[in-house]
């Protein structure tokens, strides 16, 4: 049986000239060999006693390699500020002027007033010192870096004093410990978890102290018999005080109509902070960039360190980044996806809701939808303590699963990514931009 079975596998040519016309060859002969091996492995080891699914198999291979690896998504999980999912949305506005810069050469690293060699990060320096007040600023590929790059510019070799309540793990395994550690600063931890006094760095502080570091717990936060000390009271030691600010937020988006006491770039240096950073692609609404601002003699060396170079900011997100400032700059705040999302009022995600039921419904009569009241996040590590009313289209198949159900939605062009509550798929409306929602009933129709 299994002799039999294996010489019935066709050659890859002969499966080749079935589909060379309708995919390019390039990705047709790679899946075929894939699915040809996968197959005659199955056949060996006793899993497999017929072929009658071959040519999906290998259909289905093909489809699968024709889409590139980096794909856009529907985002119905209500995390707004998303990490596996790219964080945050950039303006339409903001897209179409990095497509404009992408495609073309561009004043990158050339001065044009000058018609000589210029600096990229300066291209939007001036944007930063507008907005929050800094003397200067420089920006980096992401806020790991920039973390990085301040403390092996000012604390090499140095000690850097730390509440042990702030020495915070963020995604990806990344700890302030770690990075400290690699940028030759030495650690020195002060106070307990739940509670650090001011005393606390007093103490710790001696000839060899080159920094003093607070760390926003912007992921998580402590309730109850706790204690820290704030960013501004580090100030009257006399000595360099660097704000790891996390989650970039660049004005007070309380005036937003955010409930938030997450600090900002501007209040920061306001308060007289030395050295600010945090991320562009949180809320800020930007792309992913570290952003360092503060005194102007802090700020020259990290700018001449020569790891600088190595963590420098691309010509996309510098496009990028600098025309979402320019949103900031002119006060078109409801232009950035992640502000629009945020301040969404209930009653609006209840009408977006019952249009996506409804045109499921008219969609698929088979299938079970209804209207759910649930909760969103801002997620991406930043506000963590809010909690969003929302509403979300809960999905239900007679035949199918929740997990089955996600597996399928996962599958479609583009993948429809949602949530499972208590064995439902849900739909969170909040995430789901306005183009998309007429596009789900269409997708799901054809899965389904």
């Amino acid at each position: 049986m299994k002799e039999d079975l294996l010489r019935s596998l066709p050659q890859v040519s002969k499966l080749l000239e079935l589909y060379k016309d309708k995919y390019p060859e390039v990705y047709a002969k790679r899946a075929i060999k894939e699915v040809l091996e996968r197959v005659r492995q199955e056949i060996k080891e006793g899993k497999r006693n017929s072929l009658e699914d071959l040519h999906t198999l290998v259909e289905e291979s093909i489809k699968r390699r024709v889409q590139t690896q980096l794909r856009r998504v529907i985002n119905a999980t209500g995390v707004v500020i998303n990490t596996n999912l790219g964080r945050s949305p950039l303006a339409e506005e903001v897209g179409q002027f990095v497509k404009h810069i992408a495609t073309g050469y561009s004043n990158l690293e050339y001065d044009l007033e000058e018609g000589k060699r210029g600096s990229r990060s300066k291209l939007v320096e001036d944007y930063l010192i507008h907005l929050t007040g800094c003397e200067s600023a420089f920006v980096v590929n992401n806020n790991a870096s920039a973390v990085f790059l301040v403390l092996n510019t000012l604390a090499s070799g140095k000690e850097v004093v730390v509440s042990r309540g702030e020495l915070v793990e963020i995604g990806g395994s990344f700890r302030i410990p770690d990075i400290m550690r690699a940028s030759g600063a030495k650690l020195i931890e002060v106070g307990t978890t739940n509670k650090t006094k001011l005393k606390d760095y007093q103490i710790a502080i001696n000839q060899n102290t080159a920094l003093l570091m607070k760390v926003h717990r912007s992921n998580f936060y402590m309730e109850g018999f706790v204690e820290e000390v704030k960013p501004e009271e580090l100030l009257t030691f006399g000595l360099p005080v660097y704000y790891d600010a996390g989650s970039g937020m660049l004005i007070d988006i309380k005036k937003l109509g955010i409930n938030s006491q997450e600090p900002d770039f501007k209040s920061s240096i306001q308060k007289g902070i030395h050295i600010v950073s945090g991320s562009a692609d949180k809320l800020l609404g930007g792309p992913q960039a570290g952003i360092i601002i503060g005194k102007k003699d802090l700020i020259e060396p990290i700018r001449k360190n020569p790891l600088s170079r190595i963590v420098r900011i691309d010509k996309m997100t510098l496009a990028a980044l600098e025309m979402t400032l320019r949103l900031y700059l002119e006060e078109r705040y409801w232009d950035i996806p992640i502000f629009k999302m945020l301040t969404y009022k209930a009653s609006e995600l209840k009408r977006r809701a019952l249009r996506l039921l409804r045109a499921i419904k008219k969609a698929l009569p088979e299938v079970e939808v209804y209207l759910v009241k649930d909760f969103s996040k801002c997620g991406g590590g930043s506000l963590p303590e809010l909690s969003l009313e929302t509403y979300c289209v809960a999905v239900i198949h007679k035949k199918l699963t929740a997990q089955e159900l996600d597996r399928i939605l996962r599958s479609l062009d583009p993948p429809i990514i949602g949530r499972i509550k208590e064995d439902q798929l849900l739909l969170d409306v909040r995430t789901i931009l306005d183009e998309e929602l007429k596009m789900i009933p269409s997708l799901l129709a054809k899965a389904l």
